[in-house]
């Protein structure tokens, strides 16, 4: 009896296993490095497609949630913290009052803050999660999804400095023992009193 067939047969499921724990892992994992203990916050500079610093541009349309009539240009002329998210991310839930945190500390130093939740959800979404977390920084909806298509990349929550002459920098991950990073770099941010 010739057994090729079953070995052929067995490498193959093999082969289709590591494959697909592979594709899982390429696909998923940086989404759960994130969530890990001890992930060090990822700080990207920004840059467009000629590989020049990508400047932020504060005329994309931001619908402020509790006053309507704040736009989003207000923010331009100082060092600015943009917490990215959605009120319905377990993960931006749990790093939310961390962020609000540092927004407090650094308020008087001259750093603005503020909140933008993705597009597509209801605004009685954001004003729950704005009161579960009694919001202190002005928030705002990317209702055309203007921000999302220039700075995002499919994820949440982000975090976004802007320094005054509009240079962003993008953090992707911020656990509780990794904040000091982002307060160091906030330390360097052009506008920040000492």
């Amino acid at each position: 009896m010739d057994c090729r067939g079953y070995d052929f047969f067995y490498i193959s499921m093999i082969m289709r296993t590591i494959f697909f724990f592979l594709a899982l892992f390429c696909v998923f994992g940086s989404a759960f490095a994130q969530m890990l203990p001890g992930a060090k916050p990822v700080a990207t500079n920004m840059m467009d497609s000629t590989g020049k610093p990508l400047l932020m541009d504060f005329s994309i349309n931001l619908t402020g949630i509790e006053d309507a009539n704040m736009p989003y240009s207000v923010f331009s002329q100082r060092p600015l913290m943009l917490y990215y998210f959605s009120p319905l991310c377990p993960y931006c839930r749990k790093s939310y009052p961390d962020i609000q945190q540092i927004a407090k500390e650094y308020e008087q130093k001259g750093l603005a803050s503020i909140a933008v939740s993705v597009g597509g959800v209801e605004k009685r979404e954001i004003l729950i999660f704005m009161k579960q977390h009694k919001a202190a920084i002005p928030f705002f909806q990317d209702s055309e999804q203007e921000f999302a298509k220039k700075y995002g990349d499919k994820y949440v929550p982000r975090l976004y400095l802007i320094s005054p002459d509009r240079k962003v920098t993008r953090y992707t991950a911020f656990e509780q023992n990794n904040l000091k990073d982002i307060r160091a770099d906030i330390e360097k941010l052009p506008g920040i009193s000492k």
